[in-house]
């Protein structure tokens, strides 16, 4: 099944540095199945960087963040409970 980013949002602190960002998806397959969520990136999904600071939405690209919310929401389908939402280099 293709997932497809449908809604990206950002939301901003007080001090106007970016929180976290809102990312919706929606896929179906030919059968009619059909998948909808909408998932929260936390600055803690983004990753480290190369030299092993955190990442920040300053550092990745929408592209980026929906690639992390598809791992994301795929980890929950599976029931996997590590996590492995960051693939974003």
């Amino acid at each position: 099944m293709e997932m497809y980013t449908n809604k990206f949002t950002y939301d901003y602190g007080e001090n106007g540095t970016v929180t976290d960002a809102q990312v919706g998806l929606y896929g179906n397959d030919k059968d009619g199945q059909y998948v909808s969520c909408n998932l929260v990136i936390k600055p803690d999904d983004l990753g480290k960087k190369d030299d092993g600071m955190a990442k920040t939405f300053d550092d990745v690209t929408i592209k980026d963040i929906s690639t992390i919310a598809k791992n994301k929401m795929m980890s929950y389908l599976q029931g996997d409970s590590k996590d492995n939402s960051s693939t974003a280099n």
